[in-house]
């Protein structure tokens, strides 16, 4: 199996980005671009590998509910811009990136520590947090793709990070199926999430 822990997004940071995708997909390269729907979108914080047993996924999504037991409150992440990745010269993919704070870096931490006792490494490639948006195809030349500059800076669009979710990944010839094995709620102050209640799908295949 192949999975990873990830961030979902937002109803209402989903709309603005697809707001912004629309403005790209109609520049004369937006339409050599397969872009992604809607419901791929997500902030990976931790890869787990492309090959793992399904009775490991299944421990490790069972013991997400004992995750952060000092508590770990929800917060809010800042969407900086459009850009290419993983940069101008050799992109391979579109996606909205997000400022590095010292709130992310520590959850991407203390993912890795819950992960060790089931032997997944820490990722040897430094944390850019990211939304992939879309793919760009080996056919189109990088020159040719120019973000509109109001695009390469976003202002005041946040992304609340209150819950992590346990992806499986299916590949396919376009873009990923992805399917939420389990759900970590954090903690919030109102009413809907005190109890820090913890989601699972009925079986993990």
């Amino acid at each position: 199996m192949r999975a990873f822990i990830a961030i979902p997004i937002d109803q209402n940071t989903t709309r603005i980005l697809n707001d912004h995708v629309k403005t790209l997909k109609n520049t004369d390269w937006g339409k050599e671009i397969i872009w992604f729907p809607e419901t791929n979108y997500h902030l990976t914080l931790q890869f787990l590998g492309s090959k793992l047993d399904p009775q490991k996924i299944s421990d490790i999504a069972a013991s997400m509910q004992n995750w952060f037991a000092e508590g770990m409150s929800f917060f809010d992440a800042e969407i900086r811009g459009i850009q290419l990745f993983p940069n101008n010269r050799l992109p391979h993919t579109i996606i909205a990136s997000l400022q590095n704070t010292l709130l992310l870096q520590s959850l991407v931490r203390e993912i890795e520590e819950q992960l060790k006792p089931f032997g997944v490494n820490r990722s040897k490639q430094a944390f850019r947090p990211h939304i992939s948006l879309g793919r760009i195809p080996k056919t189109v030349q990088p020159e040719s793709i120019l973000i509109p500059a109001d695009l390469q800076n976003l202002y005041d669009i946040t992304l609340t990070v209150d819950q992590l979710i346990l992806y499986q990944s299916e590949l396919t010839s376009r873009f990923p199926c992805y399917t939420a094995l389990q759900t970590k709620l954090l903690e919030r102050y109102d009413e809907y999430h005190q109890d820090n209640r913890l989601t699972t799908r009925d079986s993990i295949k």
